[in-house]
């Protein structure tokens, strides 16, 4: 097994196992009886071997989506929804160690290790707004429209922390949410915003919040 292979299974059991990653490198690599220079040849930092197995979870999702058949013919709403319900399935497989590395980040943190993360969404992000514009889906908006990657990242954020606490069926209510929310942000960035508005006000009323505590 390669070095990096074995560096990135063994951080990731390291997570899964003890819910935190190693203290240092030097202990990392003591238990895996492997020489401090050839881990630094692999990665910067510990940080930087977390980034890489979130930024790779990301990448290997997109991609997979774009590579089907009928990704093309997709509206950007569409795709955008599609990649959010294929994460949250995705996530049953991922779901303890995002309890314990997401569950306490406010949607609008930005730690070293989602770093590969944050960026292969935002490039993903970059390409569904581009399309959405190319098609009139989207308004062109000037500069503005350069802060839509960034802002749909809060909102994948916000569905991410949403869904760490959804204890529904099949977390149901993350699908609601992700409808709604989708609906509200796509109808923003055209010209349909307070209809979605009131919609996502009643979906998000008190009461609502308070069945899920």
């Amino acid at each position: 097994m390669e070095t990096r292979t074995r560096i990135v299974e063994a951080y990731t059991n390291q997570l899964r196992e003890h819910g935190a990653p190693p203290l240092t490198v030097h202990a990392f690599c003591k238990s895996l009886n492997l020489a401090e220079r050839d881990f630094f040849q692999e990665f910067a930092s510990l940080e930087s071997v977390e980034s890489a197995i979130w930024g790779a979870w990301i990448c290997g999702l997109t991609a997979r989506l774009e590579s089907g058949a009928e990704w093309k013919e997709f509206s950007a709403r569409h795709r955008y929804l599609t990649f959010l319900f294929a994460f949250t399935e995705s996530s049953l497989d991922w779901r303890s160690l995002m309890l314990t590395r997401f569950n306490p980040l406010a949607p609008v943190a930005s730690p070293p290790f989602l770093k590969a993360f944050e960026e292969h969404f935002k490039a993903f992000a970059t390409d569904i707004i581009s399309h959405g514009i190319s098609t009139g889906e989207i308004a062109h908006r000037g500069q503005l429209q350069a802060v839509y990657p960034a802002v749909l990242y809060i909102h994948f954020r916000a569905v991410i922390s949403f869904l760490l606490r959804d204890e529904s069926k099949r977390f149901e209510r993350t699908d609601a949410f992700i409808e709604k929310t989708v609906a509200f942000a796509f109808d923003v960035i055209r010209t349909q915003a307070i209809d979605s508005a009131f919609d996502l006000a009643r979906f998000l009323a008190p009461s609502t919040w308070g069945k899920m505590s």
